[in-house]
């Protein structure tokens, strides 16, 4: 399957940091010393589900369905080249990494989801229920309801992925994931793109990607999102 660069960038936005998340005690479980999972990681199909509606430049779906609009715009995203496709244990690393962030969202594992991620790189004041710093911010959060009363967020499940390497510690993984939303029959299909840099030897995520987003009940990811971190360029 041909991954879609389904991005439009109007602008570049960064998110800004969250100033430590002192105000909880979050600050010592939030660092990088929080490493990859070592489990398996979830099959990675390469292939829909029956049923899946996909993005609109997927001209083999054969037409468009209910969700079609709902796949982030086509734009390729600005920011870093990449030099090459990472392989190998790189490849494998990066995988892993990309893989437990979705099944930590699955799951509700705040705890988890804060500590794939950069310290700092999540604005707890970007999710709709603060609670403090990243972790109980974003366990209040996680499958919250849009606002206006559109259906949930349920479940992500990621298809394929491309990892790209992008210097010796950055790397950007796109990812074909199929989000589940209560009230629907049918899954959404979107590419993801997820930022990874490397920190005391290990894959964390530069930045929150759109699927957090989508899991926190934004109908659509934030711009900030969509965009290389602030200082790739």
């Amino acid at each position: 399957m041909r991954l879609a660069a389904t991005l439009t960038i109007l602008l570049t936005l960064a998110l800004a940091g969250c100033g430590g998340d002192s105000d909880d005690g979050e600050t010592a479980a939030e660092t990088p010393s929080a490493t990859t999972s070592t489990e398996p990681a979830d099959e990675i199909t390469g292939r829909l589900p029956s049923g899946a509606v996909e993005p609109r430049d997927h001209t083999e779906a054969g037409g468009l369905g209910p969700a079609a609009t709902e796949a982030s715009p086509e734009a390729p995203a600005e920011g870093p080249g990449s030099t090459g496709e990472l392989s190998g244990e790189e490849r494998s690393a990066a995988v892993a990494a990309v893989s437990d962030y979705i099944r930590a969202l699955d799951r509700h594992d705040a705890v988890r989801v804060c500590a794939l991620i950069v310290p700092g790189a999540l604005d707890p004041g970007q999710l709709p229920r603060r609670r403090g710093g990243c972790r109980s911010s974003l366990r209040a959060s996680i499958g919250t309801r849009p606002r206006g009363g559109a259906p949930a967020w349920r479940k992500t499940t990621l298809v394929e992925v491309k990892p790209e390497e992008l210097d010796d510690t950055r790397a950007r993984v796109t990812a074909t994931v199929t989000h589940h939303f209560s009230d629907r029959k049918y899954v959404s299909v979107e590419d993801d793109v997820i930022y990874l840099q490397r920190v005391g030897g290990h894959w964390l995520l530069a930045k929150p990607s759109g699927t957090l987003y989508r899991a926190v009940g934004y109908p659509e990811p934030p711009l900030s999102a969509l965009t290389p971190p602030s200082g790739w360029g």
